[in-house]
């Protein structure tokens, strides 16, 4: 399975950790236990690590079962998401998407998990498109994600993505129609999430 291929990934397995030296081991847990393909082992702020790893469901569920035990007490946070929205796929792959309407959202949780868990929320709840979504890297261990769409679909997601979230969402705002200069550019990520993916 190639990791650009959104539609072949059925379910999503993220694990938050406590230092890279223990994610990598945890990596090779899940690649060991399944069929999977990661999507991310990456450093992200404050001092933590990200492994995400994509797969047909039952796969992603083992693979997530032993890098977690791996993980053990540095495990910080973790996700399952059988079900997972393509368009979530292409989005923490670093695709996004232009400017699709007249409103925009941006939401802001407190972790990975929840900015992921959010994000397919939303789009499963409305007729949205996921415009970006950034998680952690020069953010202080915090997730965005944008959205537009028509203004009563765009809260209609956003109320999907906030019941989703809880406690961990810290921020949103809807805005309608953003100025012109507002777009997809003002949301490019400074680097790669793993700056190793594109190195020659």
């Amino acid at each position: 399975m190639r990791a650009d291929m959104a539609g072949d990934i059925e379910a999503l397995g993220l694990l938050e950790i406590e230092g890279m030296a223990r994610a990598i081991r945890a990596q090779d847990a899940a690649l060991k236990r399944a069929p999977v393909v990661v999507l991310a082992c990456a450093p992200v702020s404050p001092g933590k690590a990200v492994l995400l790893f994509g797969g047909d469901v039952a796969s992603v569920a083992e693979s997530l079962a032993d890098a977690e035990a791996v993980a053990g007490s540095r495990c910080i946070d973790r996700l399952f998401l059988p079900g997972v929205h393509p368009s979530v796929v292409s989005a923490v792959q670093g695709k996004r998407s232009a400017r699709a309407s007249e409103t925009l959202a941006v939401l802001e949780l407190n972790s990975l998990a929840a900015t992921v868990l959010a994000a397919d929320s939303a789009v499963k709840a409305a007729d949205v498109a996921l415009g970006r979504l950034h998680l952690a890297t020069g953010f202080g261990g915090r997730g965005f994600f944008t959205l537009w769409g028509a203004q009563s679909h765009v809260e209609a997601a956003v109320a999907a993505a906030l019941a989703a979230a809880g406690e961990r969402a810290l921020d949103h705002e809807i805005i309608p129609a953003p100025h012109d200069e507002i777009d997809q550019a003002a949301f490019v990520r400074p680097w790669p999430l793993d700056p190793a993916n594109s190195a020659s």
